[in-house]
């Protein structure tokens, strides 16, 4: 039995062969994709909501480059054996991969005098001030709470969409050749 990161990373190959094998010069839309994987290989029933989501992922990990619904493979993708060595290179530096700490070796290190003005600035403020504070705080993080549910609904109707685009254009076509088959 194959685990959820083996299906995953089949997935993966899976849309790279199929990108690769249907050869459009402009990029394969979703509905070309799940039709090769279709034709290829046994697909579950949910396989175009799971290309939706995948293709949204690899678009934004830059393994794939979206243009007018169509995706292309990015040019500066390069093979999974050339990153995990260098990903195992950054580790035998003692820098984790992707560290903000590795990238922000330039941190803004105050002096003994700055440290000693906040610390008055600190001291002068009221408890009324420090309840401002907080409360606007606790308001930006409802905010925040909310535009992350707001994305997350926006990124589901953009699936849907989606998918109802695929079925329409499927639709259109099988709509084509019953016309021709009359």
């Amino acid at each position: 039995m194959s685990t959820s990161k083996e299906q995953i990373s089949r997935l993966d190959s899976l849309i790279f062969d199929s990108i690769v094998k249907l050869k459009e010069p402009k990029g394969s839309d979703i509905a070309a994709i799940a039709a090769y994987i279709e034709d290829q290989y046994r697909s579950p029933p949910n396989l175009i909501k799971l290309l939706s989501t995948k293709l949204k992922h690899m678009v934004a990990s830059g393994k794939l480059v979206k243009v007018n619904h169509k995706y292309r493979i990015a040019t500066n993708s390069t093979k999974t054996s050339e990153k995990r060595r260098c990903s195992s290179l950054l580790l035998l530096e003692g820098r984790p991969k992707d560290s903000p700490k590795a990238e922000k070796t330039d941190a803004n290190v105050l002096s003994k005098s700055q440290i000693d003005v906040e610390l008055l600035k600190m001291r002068g403020v009221t408890a009324q001030e420090v309840a401002a504070a907080a409360k606007a705080v606790a308001e930006a993080e409802a905010a925040i709470a909310e535009a992350e549910t707001a994305a997350r609904e926006a990124e589901t109707a953009e699936a849907e969409a989606e998918a109802a685009r695929v079925f329409a254009k499927a639709a259109t076509k099988a709509l084509k050749c019953r016309r021709l088959n009359i």
